[in-house]
């Protein structure tokens, strides 16, 4: 079985659990429950998006500026970036930002020269940059910029290739651990119903902190972090015993 589970399997295990009769396709339901099931099974699916930034969602912008250009389409699935991914890959060097309302409007309006670094802010469901690239500061026709987003879409659907936000076949393929939805959908459930949520909660906080703490794995840990430049420098030669004699 895949890693994923499509639409049908997850609420005929979401409905065998509770006690109540699996539907059996998803495709034009009429009986509420199984109407209501599904309902829920779309809001988690879309509620845990936010939650966390799976791995599997992770995705790779890279776009180049261009001269006299200050405003760029965010990617058509875009949900949400990832903090300090956004660089400057022809320069190598991080992109300052993002920048608040205060700090643009500033940038904007002051007198300081805003050289060499581009900064960024995100409005208008717009990437922009400050300052705009142009021949006076800039030689060299566009800068590669690269960051990281978390996308909207969680499905798979039934053709194995458009992605959705929303199911719509039996055979979509929810790309989460299916025993996380299978146990959000039931709190839900729960709660809704207006019954006591303590048990289901449990159980779904169980799986939720046990996922979210394996997705990517642990950095190592340390009670005095150092953040260390991308530049060469000491921190550049590994650990070990070096022969220094002359000669060597």
């Amino acid at each position: 079985m895949s890693q994923y589970w499509s639409a049908l399997q997850v609420l005929t295990q979401v409905a065998g659990e509770l006690g109540l009769p699996a539907p059996p396709t998803i495709t034009g339901i009429q009986d509420v429950q199984s109407i209501q099931l599904l309902s829920l099974l779309n809001s988690a699916g879309n509620e845990l998006m936010l939650y966390y930034p799976w791995e599997q969602f992770t995705k790779e912008w890279e776009f180049y500026t261009e001269i006299d250009k200050s405003e760029y389409e965010l990617p058509s699935d875009y949900n949400y970036f990832k903090d300090q991914t956004q660089w400057d890959r022809t320069n190598h060097w991080p992109l300052l930002g993002p920048k608040s309302a205060q700090e643009w409007a500033w940038l904007k309006g002051s007198l300081v020269a805003p050289l060499p670094r581009l900064r960024f802010r995100i409005a208008d469901n717009l990437f922009k940059i400050y300052p705009t690239p142009n021949t006076s500061f800039s030689p060299t026709p566009a800068f590669k910029l690269a960051m990281e987003y978390v996308q909207k879409y969680w499905i798979l659907q039934d053709d194995g290739v458009t992605p959705a936000d929303m199911i719509h076949q039996d055979g979509d393929s929810l790309r989460y651990n299916p025993w996380l939805l299978v146990k959000f959908v039931k709190f839900k459930f729960y709660e809704l119903k207006g019954f006591s949520t303590a048990g289901v909660n449990g159980d779904f906080m169980r799986v939720f902190n046990s996922l979210t703490g394996k997705d990517t794995g642990a950095e190592k840990l340390s009670l005095a972090p150092v953040y260390t430049s991308p530049y060469i420098g000491p921190w550049s030669v590994p650990d070990g015993s070096w022969n220094t004699s002359p000669g060597y």
